[in-house]
């Protein structure tokens, strides 16, 4: 058998863990990129509520929101593609690149929503993405497991 078809039990928990580090990264993306208003701890930041801001406020809110859905959706169809072709080939190079592509978005992420934490009453869910960090980790080390 090819390198490129032998699948260790490594390589399935690798894959699985990046899978689970992916999909809050898409379905934050859609909930961003598909939002009219602001999230609840968004009017905690601002302490006002949607419907009080002024419009041209609305739109600036909306279109970062969306916007920053949209790069989220990107990410993650991109880690997508990068598991399902690449790194199920074996390539070694998409072992290091997805965790690598998505810890830095992570890590931009955090660093808005820490800072968001520590200057408002808000309490945005930056912790629950320490967890997809240490899942991406996790999915690199057992990339590179040889069984």
């Amino acid at each position: 058998m090819q390198e490129s078809q032998i699948v260790t039990w490594s390589k399935k928990a690798s894959f699985f863990c990046h899978v689970l580090a992916i999909l809050p990264l898409l379905i934050g993306g859609l909930v961003y990129a598909l939002r009219d208003t602001y999230l609840p701890y968004h009017a905690a930041a601002t302490s006002h509520d949607w419907q009080t801001l002024e419009p041209g406020v609305q739109v600036l809110f909306k279109a970062m929101l969306n916007g920053a859905g949209g790069l989220m959706l990107l990410t993650s169809f991109i880690l997508i593609v990068l598991l399902i072709i690449p790194f199920r080939q074996n390539e070694r190079w998409s072992f290091w690149a997805i965790p690598l592509i998505g810890i830095s978005a992570m890590l931009i992420t955090i660093r808005a929503a820490v800072f968001v934490d520590v200057n408002t009453p808000a309490n945005p869910p930056w912790l629950a993405l320490l967890i997809v960090i240490t899942l991406f980790i996790s999915g690199f080390f057992l990339s590179y497991k040889k069984s």
